[in-house]
């Protein structure tokens, strides 16, 4: 084969993967349209499965975090692999409306003092509801660039008996408990929930809400 005949063969072979190409991406397109012509028009409503119908097995409340059913909580069912490991279901939450903090998390207080949820306080239905301590304490912060903490008492004996903190995790006493934030990072103290069960620890203001010159009066 002479070098006129090699060029020409190169020229061929050239054109013709230009047109398989050419052909293939006309296709796409065309399917991509006829696809979208298929779709009905966006009417701004929540599509069923973002709904939150209990009644529904395929609703989002029944998917586990990888979208998959995780079952409907009947009892002579076997338990989803999403149950045995007590994981979240991140689409049920954003699907149902709650209200969240700046960050996108679901803001359990908020829930609690609009009266949105009202969870048992115990599975034995005989033992007795304390109230919530409705006690604020500051609890200064050691550097001079943040302010002081205010510890609620109400919302955390809302959710937890005074003995689940008391003494083990905090002594009960003013000074008693040399924290620091190194400590808390680490899972000491208020790291024993926030951060895992709790809200995380990225929203400084959200505890260190007391200013210096307001907390040193109380």
């Amino acid at each position: 084969m002479n070098a006129s005949s090699f060029r020409k063969l190169k020229v061929a072979l050239l054109c013709s993967l230009v047109a398989v190409i050419g052909y293939t991406f006309a296709g796409t397109v065309a399917d991509a349209a006829q696809t979208k012509r298929q779709q009905p028009p966006a009417s701004g409503k929540e599509t069923p499965q973002q709904q939150i119908d209990p009644n529904d097995p395929s609703s989002v409340i029944y998917l586990d975090s990888a979208g998959k059913p995780a079952g409907i909580g009947d009892p002579n069912k076997p338990a989803s692999e999403a149950s045995r490991r007590h994981g979240w279901h991140p689409q049920a939450l954003s699907a149902a409306g709650l209200p969240k903090d700046r960050y996108g998390l679901v803001d359990w207080a908020k829930l609690v003092r609009q009266n949105i949820i009202s969870p048992k306080h115990s599975l034995d239905p005989g033992e007795e509801e304390a109230p919530p301590l409705k006690m604020d304490v500051v609890i200064p912060a050691k550097g001079d660039f943040v302010d002081d903490v205010i510890y609620p008492h109400e919302m955390h004996t809302y959710w937890l008996k005074s003995d689940v903190c008391h003494p083990q995790i905090f002594v009960p006493a003013r000074g008693a408990n040399e924290m620091t934030m190194v400590g808390i990072v680490k899972g000491d103290w208020c790291g024993r929930c926030h951060g895992k069960v709790a809200f995380p620890l990225t929203d400084c203001t959200k505890c260190h809400s007391a200013p210096k010159n307001k907390a040193s009066k109380k």
